[in-house]
């Protein structure tokens, strides 16, 4: 039941108004007994609330996370639940939202539980082999750890374009110089935010911008054209464009239609993790056949705007939006790591060396799975985790 009440000082002097709620144990967030107090936002009396509070000695200001650590402690939730609290604050576009409630609710799948038996059962059928005469050879264990290894890597993948979905996927339009690169970018952020020129070479830095379409946040990165004669400040606009190709979730290669996609510029294409071919120009000529057949072309006019929804739309289907629940940071580095352990294991077996050492790495990717779902872990490295989240939860 909530309360209303004055909020005085040690003085008895009258500082504000505030509701004042008790959540008893274990029915409360962190399964403790709570008290909430709820005062007027204004900043001044937040503080000098806070003052009240600690005058009394009864009471400190929460760490960052601690709420939900208290919360994980207790039983209340799940590690990868816990971590779900601050991917719901931190989301920002209603695809990153909903998989974050989807961890939030459901907690890790139940495959990835799935892959940590199957770790756990090779390591258990090697070490009973200690206890008998018979002298087992290591290409037995192989095909089980080659199908856990397979299924780890296709889940990483999967994990890793998550991770783009939930952040925003990093684009990079890319192309020749004139190309239309710095006109497409202003048709899709919907306004001249760079500056576009018949002369070549105009665009000689990064220009960046967030764009969501479809529910999808995009980071769109207008650059300086590809020319392997550049020299100056265009010679360090075209390194910089290399160097985001490479960091790209998808690149827009922006070719111009009435010169075609020239063999030379295949090799950027495949730069990034995905690729769109954009036939520019179309108003003047109309688009060459593509040589680049493996990658989806779309025909534009960025000028007048004509096929520029064909092209975002392109570009959202280059996303699947039924990805799995593991997308946080944690947990891909730890998939990494089983991933690396399970593959040194078959080069063990490749190299003739014997079962217990297999062991080892199967050990190592055992507790790499075995932490995604928060059992064994350290309180340094729960310090770490919830480190990271806001003051207040």
């Amino acid at each position: 039941m909530q309360h209303l009440t004055n909020v005085v000082n040690s003085e008895g002097i009258f500082i504000d108004q505030a509701m004042a709620v008790f959540h008893p144990g274990p029915h409360s967030y962190t399964g403790e007994d709570l008290a909430e107090i709820s005062c007027h936002g204004n900043p001044l009396l937040v503080s000098a609330v806070m003052d009240v509070i600690s005058s009394t000695k009864l009471a400190r200001q929460a760490q960052r996370g601690e709420f939900t650590k208290r919360a994980y402690i207790e039983g209340k939730l799940s590690l990868a639940q816990a971590e779900a609290v601050d991917a719901v604050i931190r989301a920002k576009n209603p695809t990153g939202l909903e998989m974050a409630r989807s961890l939030l609710l459901d907690d890790v799948p139940q495959q990835l539980t799935s892959f940590c038996q199957d770790v756990q059962k090779i390591i258990t059928e090697i070490e009973a082999s200690f206890l008998t005469d018979e002298d087992l050879s290591p290409q037995l264990f192989q095909i089980g750890i080659s199908t856990v290894l397979e299924q780890v890597s296709a889940y990483l993948d999967h994990a890793r374009e998550a991770s783009s979905v939930y952040d925003g996927i990093n684009v990079t339009i890319a192309g020749l110089p004139n190309a239309g690169k710095s006109s497409l970018f202003n048709a899709i952020v919907g306004y001249p935010r760079a500056i576009v020129h018949d002369e070549a070479g105009t665009t000689r830095d990064v220009i960046k911008e967030h764009v969501s379409i479809e529910g999808l946040n995009f980071i769109f990165h207008d650059t300086a054209g590809i020319k392997t004669t550049s020299i100056g400040p265009e010679k360090i606009g075209v390194a910089k464009t290399i160097e985001l190709l490479g960091r790209s979730d998808l690149v827009l290669y922006i070719v111009d239609s009435c010169f075609g996609l020239q063999p030379e510029e295949i090799q950027w294409l495949r730069y990034g993790k995905k690729a769109i071919v954009v036939m520019n120009k179309i108003d003047l000529c109309p688009p060459p056949a593509c040589d680049a057949q493996e990658f989806t072309t779309v025909p534009l006019s960025a000028k007048f705007h004509q096929g520029l929804e064909k092209l975002l739309e392109a570009m959202n289907n280059a996303f699947t939006q039924d990805l799995p629940r593991v997308f946080l940071q944690r947990h891909i580095k730890l998939l990494e790591i089983a991933q690396a352990s399970l593959g040194t294991c078959l080069d063990a077996i490749e190299n003739g060396l014997t079962p217990d050492v297999l062991t080892i790495d199967l050990d190592h990717a055992f507790k790499a799975l075995q932490a995604l779902s928060g059992t064994e872990l350290s309180g340094d490295i729960l310090d770490s985790i919830f480190s990271n989240f806001c003051i207040g939860k």
